[in-house]
Formats: structure tokens, sequence, C-alpha cells
């Protein structure tokens, strides 16, 4: 079996602090295991290749200019993109089907206060039908208690619903 390390040890062994090795392990891409809390754990060629890093600037190397050589480092690289767009996959499905169903909830609210306004307008139309039918009646009774001897002779004016005619022409 392998001997594994964390990141404590490893830093004790290489003179650095802890986070300098964790800053190491996610700048250089190092394929480091994690146990189950998360914590890296450092096999024998991921320490060799910290060395190598600590080596390089160690001779006045910036971080940028160092190159690190190993097999395991470029295989590793091409499975965490991997594992990482099957993720963002399926979170881009999730929320492509989120945003479905809020788009549906959105259409079927608006359909609803749209049949409501409907409903509404056609209460106001009768109600303003029997407003103008009462004043007819109303100007009706007033001509015949100014004129009562007289044959009155009121023109009925064809229904128009006037608020339709707002919308026309």
């Amino acid at each position: 079996m392998e001997m594994v390390l964390k990141t404590k040890t490893v830093s004790e062994e290489l003179g650095v602090n802890p986070t300098t090795v964790q800053r190491w392990v996610r700048h250089f891409n190092i394929p480091c295991e994690k146990n189950e809390h998360g914590h890296y754990l450092f096999k024998q060629e991921d320490i060799e290749q910290l060395r190598e890093i600590k080596a390089q600037l160690d001779n006045g190397l910036l971080m940028n200019d160092i190159q690190i050589q190993s097999s395991q480092t470029s295989e590793k690289s091409v499975e965490l993109p991997t594992q990482f767009e099957e993720k963002f996959d399926r979170l881009n499905k999730a929320i492509k089907e989120l945003e479905k169903k809020v788009e549906e909830k959105a259409d079927s609210v608006v359909s609803y206060q749209m049949l409501q306004h409907a409903s509404e307008l056609e209460e106001l139309i009768k109600k303003i039908e029997n407003m103008e039918a009462r004043l007819q009646d109303l100007e009706v009774a007033i001509l015949k208690n100014n004129y009562p001897e007289e044959k009155l002779y009121v023109k009925e004016k064809p229904k128009k619903n006037w608020f339709v005619s707002l919308f026309t022409l």
C-alpha cells in the first residue's frame, strides 16, 4: 500500500506553510486525492512535484515561470474538466427545466389574469348599459313632467356600446 500524507505533514517536510502547499496544488493543478473531509492526500510523486516547485522558487523563479513534469498531471487534467463538464451539463439541464416550468407558470398566471379582466370588463359593460337605460328612462320621466299634455316623441337611439366605440374608429 502506498503511503499517503496530509497537508500538514507535507508542509513540515518541505519547510513551508500548509496554505502554501494548498496554493501550489491549486496553481499547478497537481492531481492530489482528497479524503471525505476535502483534505488533500499526498502520494510520494505529488511530494516530489512539490519539492521541484519549491526548488525552482528557491532559485528565484516566479510561480508562473515554473514548469513541472508529470505524466499523471496530464492524465488527470483531462479527467477533471470532463467531470466538471458533466456536472455543468446536469446543472444546465436542471436550470432549463426550471426556466420552462417558470415560463409555463407565468403563462398560466397571465391567462388567468386575462380571463379575470375580461370578466370584469363584461360586468362593467353591463353596468354601463343599465345606467344608459336608466338615464333614458329618467329623461323620459323628466320630459313627461315638464310637458305632460303634449305628446312626446322620444327618438330612441340605436344601442351602441360606447365602451366598444372607444376602441374602434
